[in-house]
Protein backbone atom coordinates (compact mmCIF):
# COMPACT_ATOMS: atom_id res chain seq x y z
CA UNK A 1 0.00 0.00 0.00
CA UNK A 2 2.72 2.45 1.19
CA UNK A 3 4.43 1.84 -2.72
CA UNK A 4 1.14 2.55 -4.28
CA UNK A 5 0.73 5.77 -2.46
CA UNK A 6 4.37 6.97 -3.12
CA UNK A 7 3.58 6.17 -7.41
CA UNK A 8 0.34 8.50 -6.96
CA UNK A 9 2.66 11.09 -5.69
CA UNK A 10 5.07 10.53 -8.06
CA UNK A 11 2.79 10.25 -10.86
CA UNK A 12 1.03 13.36 -9.19
CA UNK A 13 4.15 15.24 -10.19
CA UNK A 14 5.49 13.39 -12.76
CA UNK A 15 2.83 14.83 -15.26
CA UNK A 16 4.13 15.95 -18.22
CA UNK A 17 1.40 18.56 -18.73
CA UNK A 18 2.33 20.12 -15.13
CA UNK A 19 5.92 19.80 -15.14
CA UNK A 20 5.87 23.56 -15.71
CA UNK A 21 3.80 24.04 -12.78
CA UNK A 22 6.11 21.86 -10.22
CA UNK A 23 7.65 23.46 -7.45
CA UNK A 24 11.47 23.89 -7.72
CA UNK A 25 12.06 24.29 -3.43
CA UNK A 26 15.82 23.41 -3.82
CA UNK A 27 19.17 25.22 -5.66
CA UNK A 28 22.59 24.18 -6.05
CA UNK A 29 25.83 26.05 -6.33
CA UNK A 30 29.19 24.60 -6.46
CA UNK A 31 32.39 25.87 -5.46
CA UNK A 32 36.03 24.66 -4.55
CA UNK A 33 38.17 25.06 -1.75
CA UNK A 34 41.74 24.55 -1.70
CA UNK A 35 43.33 22.61 1.50
CA UNK A 36 46.86 22.34 0.24
CA UNK A 37 49.02 22.10 -2.67
CA UNK A 38 47.41 19.46 -4.00
CA UNK A 39 43.82 18.87 -2.26
CA UNK A 40 40.88 20.46 -2.44
CA UNK A 41 37.06 20.47 -1.38
CA UNK A 42 34.47 20.48 -3.33
CA UNK A 43 31.61 22.17 -1.83
CA UNK A 44 28.05 21.09 -2.69
CA UNK A 45 25.53 23.75 -1.48
CA UNK A 46 21.56 23.29 -1.39
CA UNK A 47 19.53 26.16 -0.57
CA UNK A 48 16.42 24.44 0.54
CA UNK A 49 13.16 26.46 0.78
CA UNK A 50 12.04 26.57 4.25
CA UNK A 51 9.67 23.96 4.80
CA UNK A 52 10.67 21.52 2.27
CA UNK A 53 13.54 19.13 3.03
CA UNK A 54 16.43 16.89 1.16
CA UNK A 55 17.06 13.27 2.44
CA UNK A 56 20.51 11.75 3.86
CA UNK A 57 23.05 9.99 1.77
CA UNK A 58 21.75 7.26 4.14
CA UNK A 59 18.26 5.90 3.74
CA UNK A 60 17.08 2.47 4.16
CA UNK A 61 15.37 0.60 1.30
CA UNK A 62 11.71 1.21 1.28
CA UNK A 63 11.92 5.12 1.91
CA UNK A 64 12.65 8.02 -0.74
CA UNK A 65 15.54 8.50 -2.99
CA UNK A 66 18.58 9.64 -0.82
CA UNK A 67 20.86 12.09 -2.12
CA UNK A 68 23.80 10.52 -3.86
CA UNK A 69 27.04 12.24 -5.87
CA UNK A 70 28.12 10.54 -8.70
CA UNK A 71 31.84 11.96 -9.96
CA UNK A 72 32.83 10.98 -13.12
CA UNK A 73 36.39 8.84 -13.17
CA UNK A 74 39.47 11.09 -14.24
CA UNK A 75 43.19 10.47 -14.56
CA UNK A 76 44.88 12.95 -11.75
CA UNK A 77 41.86 12.89 -9.53
CA UNK A 78 41.60 10.97 -6.63
CA UNK A 79 38.38 11.11 -4.39
CA UNK A 80 39.53 11.28 -0.58
CA UNK A 81 37.01 9.64 1.51
CA UNK A 82 33.18 9.86 0.86
CA UNK A 83 31.01 12.80 0.54
CA UNK A 84 30.52 14.45 4.00
CA UNK A 85 26.64 15.58 5.05
CA UNK A 86 26.17 18.22 7.06
CA UNK A 87 25.66 18.24 10.56
CA UNK A 88 22.55 19.57 10.95
CA UNK A 89 20.01 16.80 10.59
CA UNK A 90 16.82 16.26 11.65
CA UNK A 91 16.37 12.60 12.44
CA UNK A 92 12.57 11.30 12.75
CA UNK A 93 9.53 9.48 11.78
CA UNK A 94 8.33 10.29 8.13
CA UNK A 95 4.46 10.26 8.14
CA UNK A 96 5.04 9.94 3.97
CA UNK A 97 7.28 7.05 4.59
CA UNK A 98 6.13 5.78 7.45
CA UNK A 99 9.87 5.09 8.93
CA UNK A 100 12.52 6.47 10.49
CA UNK A 101 14.62 9.30 8.44
CA UNK A 102 17.17 11.44 7.92
CA UNK A 103 16.28 14.56 6.44
CA UNK A 104 18.42 18.16 5.70
CA UNK A 105 16.38 21.12 6.03
CA UNK A 106 17.44 25.00 5.10
CA UNK A 107 20.84 25.50 3.81
CA UNK A 108 23.22 22.86 3.69
CA UNK A 109 26.76 21.85 2.22
CA UNK A 110 27.92 18.50 1.67
CA UNK A 111 31.12 17.91 0.64
CA UNK A 112 33.94 15.86 -1.03
CA UNK A 113 37.74 15.70 -0.55
CA UNK A 114 40.08 15.42 -3.78
CA UNK A 115 43.78 15.18 -4.31
CA UNK A 116 44.97 16.26 -7.68
CA UNK A 117 48.69 14.80 -10.04
CA UNK A 118 47.30 17.02 -12.51
CA UNK A 119 47.27 20.94 -12.82
CA UNK A 120 43.48 22.43 -13.33
CA UNK A 121 41.60 19.34 -13.98
CA UNK A 122 37.96 19.76 -14.29
CA UNK A 123 35.65 17.64 -12.21
CA UNK A 124 32.38 16.59 -13.80
CA UNK A 125 29.06 14.38 -12.23
CA UNK A 126 26.24 14.88 -11.23
CA UNK A 127 23.89 14.36 -7.95
CA UNK A 128 20.44 12.82 -8.03
CA UNK A 129 17.91 14.19 -5.01
CA UNK A 130 14.40 14.01 -3.85
CA UNK A 131 12.63 16.85 -1.69
CA UNK A 132 9.35 16.38 -0.12
CA UNK A 133 6.93 18.59 2.08
CA UNK A 134 4.91 17.98 4.91
CA UNK A 135 1.86 16.39 2.64
CA UNK A 136 3.94 15.36 -0.79
CA UNK A 137 7.13 14.50 -2.41
CA UNK A 138 8.80 16.06 -6.07
CA UNK A 139 10.40 13.57 -8.11
CA UNK A 140 13.93 12.65 -7.81
CA UNK A 141 16.01 15.05 -9.84
CA UNK A 142 19.70 14.85 -11.55
CA UNK A 143 21.80 18.19 -11.42
CA UNK A 144 24.93 18.36 -13.12
CA UNK A 145 27.95 19.83 -11.72
CA UNK A 146 31.16 21.18 -12.68
CA UNK A 147 34.17 21.99 -10.77
CA UNK A 148 37.43 23.85 -12.21
CA UNK A 149 40.16 23.18 -9.47
CA UNK A 150 43.29 25.46 -9.78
Amino acid sequence: MRAFAILLIFGFFGNANGQSDMPDPVKWTFEVEKVSENEYKLLYKADIEQGWAIYSQHIEEGGPIPTSFTIEEQDGVELVGAVVEPAEVEKKFDDIFEMDLIKINGPAIFYQMVKTTTSAPTIKGFLTYMSCDDSKCLPPTDVDFEFVVQ
